[in-house]
């Protein structure tokens, strides 16, 4: 077991709490360009976006049925291309889309996407 210094095991927790508050955003967002299902959205997340998060997914099923019960996301049924059980492809609801905007508005680019910010974070 590698030794962790303080801030490594403070930043190391902080990182988990982070992401698992994220994932909401990060499917909402996997949806944004189109219908997906579980495993495309796992996909996403952990290879399309360039996150280091990495979801398994059980924990997508769970956020996304979630979600449905939100109203952001819906679901349609369609056939298997490899014969077995019918894939739901979940798409943003206009609900889902206007809390994704307001998400993306509120905390991502009034935050990170301002010129004071990458001042305020250069040499990191």
């Amino acid at each position: 077991m590698k030794c962790q210094t303080y801030a490594e095991q403070v930043v190391e927790t902080w990182e988990s709490e982070y992401k698992k508050g994220l994932l909401t955003f990060w499917i909402l967002l996997s949806l944004y360009d189109g219908e997906k299902h579980a495993r495309e959205i796992k996909q996403f997340i952990e290879c399309d976006a360039t996150t280091n998060l990495e979801v398994d997914e059980k924990s997508v099923y769970r956020s996304v049925g979630r979600l449905r019960k939100m109203g952001l996301v819906e679901h349609r049924q369609v056939e298997s291309p490899n014969g077995g059980p019918k894939l739901k492809l979940n798409t943003l609801t206009s609900d889902g889309y206007t809390a994704l905007q307001l998400f993306y508005r509120r905390n991502i680019r009034r935050t990170f996407l301002t010129e004071e910010f990458i001042q305020r974070t250069k040499g990191l």
